[in-house]
């Protein structure tokens, strides 16, 4: 947990849209050829988990998927349907204790704007925390860097782009505090 609690928001670098071959053969002159044949495996682990974790009915299953991810999952949590954590960085985003994820909900730790935007938006990486207690609704979206405070509700359809403060209700697109608990 204290290698968790480390993490920070870091840049990441812009993709290019250059053919894949050529990408994987500049990225193994680079880095070697087993780190990249290892990085892809990985990343198909990450994909087909995070896609059977997606579909399947029992909700301890999907836990069970998530955490071989990487994601960090407390005790007593409910993952619903359909349930997009994120797919690059499993391991920056945390959920607490007793905190349930109604269907459709996206939990991102990565933003990376399209190479058009280069100049004007910042892509990066940044811990998600999902606190102890924490309800969201169907169809809400938690960006990057967000820590959603202990027994706080996140309205279905919300998109929470800032910090929650503790036992609040947040509704919105981008979700404002609009009662306390």
């Amino acid at each position: 947990m204290k290698a968790y609690l480390e993490l920070k928001r870091q840049p990441l670098p812009y993709y290019t849209d250059e053919p894949l071959l050529r990408a994987i053969r500049r990225s193994a002159r680079t880095h070697g050829y087993r780190s990249v044949l290892w990085f892809s495996i990985v990343r198909l682990k990450d994909h087909l988990l995070n896609r059977f974790s997606r579909g399947c009915p029992w909700n301890r299953m999907r836990i069970l998927l998530q955490r071989w991810r990487g994601v960090r999952i407390g005790q007593h949590v409910h993952i619903g349907p359909d349930c997009t954590i994120d797919y690059p960085y499993p391991y920056f985003v945390s959920i607490g204790d007793g905190s349930s994820l109604a269907g459709n909900v996206y939990v991102l730790a990565h933003s990376t704007p399209l190479e058009y935007h280069a100049d004007s938006l910042q892509s990066f990486v940044a811990p998600t925390v999902i606190g102890q207690n924490v309800w969201v609704g169907v169809g809400a979206t938690v960006m990057p860097g967000v820590h959603i405070g202990d027994g706080s509700v996140v309205a279905a359809g919300a998109v929470v782009t800032e910090n929650v403060p503790e036992r609040t209700i947040v509704a919105g697109v981008p979700a404002k505090i609009i009662k306390y608990l």
